[in-house]
């Protein structure tokens, strides 16, 4: 695959160099700032690399995230008068939220439809859970590895609050 630039004002190694930083983690005006190491060209501000990426950010090359693992628990919450059960996954790396899933009730089942939600939009991947009972039962019909998530527990509730 070949990406033309043919009528750029910044040459290609720039708008590569960009798309890689911001790809690794780092926030659009970081990556405009970053962007001063080379002094051949002018000041590129943060809506440049948002252009850029708007641009090519397409290819495959960019669309998915590595994920390394699943992190999964739930939570109760209430909304109104009634109580529900709020699920979701972490991804322990990025401490990104992949997944949000809200039940009535909480069992078997229900951990395996969300389990399979996740497998089916990131692939297989390492589940780490608290103790509950469903989640190693869920585990085993999807074939996936399952580990008490014990030292993730600071990650964990700091998600929980931010959710409530």
């Amino acid at each position: 695959m070949q990406i033309r630039f043919e009528r750029n004002r910044t040459s290609t190694v720039v708008i590569m160099y960009s798309l890689y930083l911001y790809f690794l983690g780092l926030s659009l005006r970081n990556t405009s700032k970053a962007l001063v190491i080379f002094r051949d060209e002018n000041k590129r501000s943060y809506v440049s690399v948002w252009n850029w990426i708007q641009r090519f950010g397409e290819y495959p090359i960019y669309k998915r995230k590595r994920i390394s693992a699943f992190i999964i628990d739930e939570t109760v919450i209430q909304i109104g008068n009634r109580q529900y059960w709020l699920w979701f996954c972490i991804e322990p790396v990025h401490s990104s939220v992949l997944g949000i899933f809200l039940s009535e009730e909480r069992n078997m089942l229900v951990a395996e439809k969300f389990i399979r939600s996740l497998v089916f939009k990131y692939g297989k991947h390492t589940v780490y859970t608290d103790g509950g009972t469903w989640y190693p039962e869920a585990c085993k019909i999807l074939r996936l590895k399952h580990y008490l998530h014990s030292p993730l527990e600071i990650l964990i509730e700091r998600v929980i609050q931010y959710l409530r």
